[in-house]
C-alpha cells in the first residue's frame, strides 16, 4: 500500500501484525511511525510498549516482537536496515532467513512489528521476498507535485505564509523534493520574509534557499553556454572545495548536455516541452529551463557536444586523459565554441 493508504487503515483500526517501510521519503516515513506509535500506544506506556532494534538477529527479534505488551493491546518493535535485507552477505544470513520466514507464518497480534528500511531492501534477497508476501509492505515514494503543494501549504499556513505555483517548482528544483530538506528551507524562507509579507516568492527562494547540486550544474552550464567562463570556473572550483568530485561533476554535465540533446531533437521534430518533459522524467522548472537554453544551439553541435563527452569519459577511464584535464577541456569547448551550427 501506498503511505496514504496506511494513514487511512490506521484511521479505520485496520492494522497488520507486521509491516515494511520502504520508500526514499524518510520525512513522512518517520511521521508514519510516530502515527503507528501514536495509535497503539497509551501515553505515559510508551517506554514500556516500544522496542527498537539495530543489528539484532532474528531470535533477539522475534523474542521482542513476543514479549507481551504492558497494560495495552499491542507493543511496537521497530527494526532497522535488517541485515539480510540489505545488500551483501550478511553473518548467518540464510539461518536468520529462514528462523524470520517460519516466524512470520504465526506472528502474534499482540505486536505491530515494523521493519524499517531507509531507502529500499534489497530486492534479489530471499528475505526480501519473503516479507513482501508476508508483511503489509508501505512505500513512501517521494510526494506527487498536488501532494507537494498542499504539504508546503499545511507547514507554512501557520505562519501566515504562502508559496505559489510557480515558486513552489523554483524550490523543489533548487533544494530537491525531500520533506526533511524542504522542512528547514521553508522554515528559513517564512523568517526571511518576516512579518511584512505573505507570500514568498522566487527572488526570496534565490536568494535563501541553498541549491542542490542539480540546480548548481544547471547554472553551471548557463552561465559557460552564455560564454562567461570566468563565472562557470568560479562555480566549479566552488563545488569541488565543497566536496563535489570532478568526475561527478562531469557526470553530470554529460547528463544535462544529454537531455539538452533530447530536447532540441524533439521540439525540432515538434513535440511540445511537456511531452519531452515527461520523457525525460524532468521536474517542470527543468524542463521549461531546459528549453529555454536550447533554443539557441543546433541540434547538430549539441549532439557533438555529447559525443564529445563520452569520449572524454572514456579517456579518463582509460587512463589516457587526467579527470580535471577532461573537465577543463569541456569546460573551454562549451563557452569558447560557435553553437550556431
Amino acid at each position: 500500500m501506498k503511505w496514504n493508504e496506511f494513514y487511512q487503515a490506521l484511521k479505520d483500526g485496520s492494522l497488520s501484525s507486521v509491516y515494511l517501510f520502504t520508500g526514499p521519503e524518510e520525512y513522512v516515513k518517520r511521521e508514519a511511525l510516530e502515527a503507528l506509535r501514536g495509535k497503539l500506544l497509551p501515553p505515559g506506556l510508551e517506554a514500556l510498549n516500544d522496542t527498537t532494534l539495530e543489528g539484532a538477529t532474528a531470535q533477539q527479534i522475534t523474542d521482542a516482537a513476543e514479549t507481551l505488551p504492558m497494560m495495552c493491546e499491542r507493543r511496537v518493535v521497530v527494526v532497522r536496515d535488517w541485515a539480510p535485507l540489505m545488500p551483501g552477505k550478511s553473518k548467518n544470513e540464510e539461518a536468520e532467513t529462514e528462523w524470520m520466514s517460519k516466524w512470520l507464518e504465526h506472528p502474534p497480534e499482540s505486536c505491530a512489528l515494523v521493519f524499517y528500511m531507509r531507502g529500499e531492501p534489497d530486492g534479489r534477497k530471499k528475505m526480501t521476498t519473503t516479507l513482501k508476501k508476508k508483511a503489509e509492505v508501505v512505500s513512501f515514494d517521494l510526494l506527487t507535485d498536488a501532494e507537494l503543494s498542499r504539504w508546503c501549504a499545511s507547514r507554512l499556513k501557520p505562519r501566515g505564509k504562502k508559496l505559489s505555483a510557480s515558486a513552489l517548482n523554483t524550490l523543489t528544483y533548487m533544494a530537491g523534493r525531500e520533506l526533511t530538506r524542504l522542512s528547514g528551507e521553508l522554515d528559513k524562507l517564512a523568517a526571511y520574509v518576516g512579518e511584512d509579507r505573505t507570500e514568498i516568492t522566487e527572488a526570496d527562494i534565490r536568494e535563501i534557499v541553498s541549491a542542490s547540486l542539480e540546480y548548481n550544474v544547471f547554472e553551471l552550464l548557463n552561465s559557460l553556454l552564455a560564454g562567461d567562463l570566468k563565472k562557470g570556473q568560479q562555480t566549479v572550483n566552488s563545488l569541488l572545495q565543497g566536496g563535489q568530485t570532478t568526475m561527478g561533476l562531469l557526470a553530470m554535465l554529460t547528463r544535462q548536455i544529454r537531455q539538452l540533446t533530447h530536447m532540441k531533437c524533439a521540439l525540432d521534430a515538434g513535440k511540445p516541452v511537456q511531452v519531452v518533459q515527461e520523457q525525460l522524467k524532468l521536474h517542470p522548472y527543468a524542463a521549461k529551463q531546459t528549453a529555454r537554453q536550447c533554443a539557441r544551439l543546433s541540434a547538430r553541435w549539441l549532439t557533438g557536444l555529447y559525443e564529445q563527452c563520452v569520449e572524454f569519459d572514456y579517456a579518463v577511464k582509460n587512463g589516457r586523459l587526467r579527470d580535471r584535464d577532461a573537465l577543463d577541456a569541456l569546460i573551454l569547448q562549451i563557452a569558447l565554441a560557435d553553437r550556431r551550427n
